[in-house]
């Protein structure tokens, strides 16, 4: 690996250890990571002092068993690192999620990161748009495959609506994706529909897609790096880098190795490790390319960096669906 991604992939490292120690009792494992790895990708100084200020603010201003006030540390960290008045910014994500709730999405574990994403993607004036057509376009989506989809599919309905294209043809691209997958060798299933969607993002044809996504898969086993059903998004994600997709997976193998060599790291599991190695080298790559010409597509950049957040956010509301399983029981 470069020399760049390496101090990137030994700074997260280095973060993780600290944040784990801050918030130890406060924070799981996973999340003190997903942390980690936002602050390395921004690249800002690690500060509990400023998350601390902001995470009073979210415990003063939301009820016991909001999904914000339990997941108050990775909210805070992520709102200060993504914006330069976090606590105004918090207010307009509760407002967000209230304009969710009554637009008819109902999962109340999935709508703050779904809020967070349309925070992050959306200009404040298209809010109200965004967010009818996002319902339109889970509700399509629902009779497509309504044992498969669900809260967790909330997020990248809100992406999926940057592209200003009729719904009817975002859905049959994603249904063609899915099929087109499927035929390539990949089993149906959640994961699956999660990568179609992630691939409909790019307007490259869709066997091609689908034939690079079989590629990386089969590269990834034959490293020993198994890629289970719930990262297929990371193949989506390495398959909108297009032509460097394939020396981008060199480097997530790379970066794969160093996490599971590092010993406080290691123990968050290969899933984990993986998601955060995909990130972390898809942001470095498009932070090398995007002053060059030959970026890949238009939007690409602004598309892929939204993609990891949405993806990091699915990771997000599944630790919140689990921690109000946990308090209902």
């Amino acid at each position: 690996m470069d020399a760049l991604l390496e101090q990137m992939t030994s700074k997260l490292a280095a973060n993780y250890k600290q944040i784990n120690k801050d918030y130890r009792w406060k924070n799981s494992a996973n999340m003190n990571n997903l942390i980690s790895l936002s602050y390395v990708m921004k690249g800002k100084e690690y500060s509990r002092e400023n998350i601390d200020r902001i995470n009073t603010y979210i415990s003063q201003n939301t009820s016991p068993f909001s999904c914000y006030r339990q997941k108050s540390i990775l909210f805070s960290s992520l709102l200060y690192l993504n914006f330069p008045d976090p606590e105004s910014k918090f207010d307009i994500l509760l407002d967000y999620e209230e304009r969710l709730k009554m637009s008819g999405f109902r999962g109340y574990t999935y709508r703050p990161v779904t809020a967070y994403t349309l925070l992050l993607s959306c200009d404040p004036g298209k809010v109200d748009v965004r967010i009818s057509q996002a319902f339109e376009i889970f509700t399509e989506m629902r009779k497509n495959h309504p044992w498969l989809t669900s809260g967790d599919d909330y997020p990248l309905s809100i992406l999926l609506t940057e592209t200003e294209r009729p719904i009817s043809g975002i859905m049959a691209d994603i249904e063609d994706l899915y099929n087109s997958l499927n035929e390539a060798g990949f089993s149906k299933s959640n994961g699956l529909q999660f990568l179609s969607h992630v691939l409909s993002l790019s307007s490259e044809d869709n066997k091609a897609k689908a034939f690079k996504c079989r590629k990386l898969y089969k590269y990834f086993a034959e490293n020993k790096l198994k890629v289970y059903s719930n990262n297929y998004g990371s193949l989506g994600l390495l398959t909108l880098l297009e032509d460097e997709s394939d020396s981008v997976a060199a480097e997530v193998k790379e970066v794969s190795q160093y996490l599971a060599e590092d010993r406080s790291i290691r123990w968050l599991g290969k899933e984990t490790n993986f998601l955060t190695a995909t990130s972390l080298v898809a942001f470095h790559r498009l932070e090398k390319e995007k002053n060059k010409t030959k970026l890949i597509h238009t939007n690409a950049y602004i598309t892929i960096e939204a993609l990891i957040a949405a993806q990091n956010a699915a990771m997000l509301g599944a630790t919140c669906a689990a921690t109000a399983a946990s308090a209902g029981s």
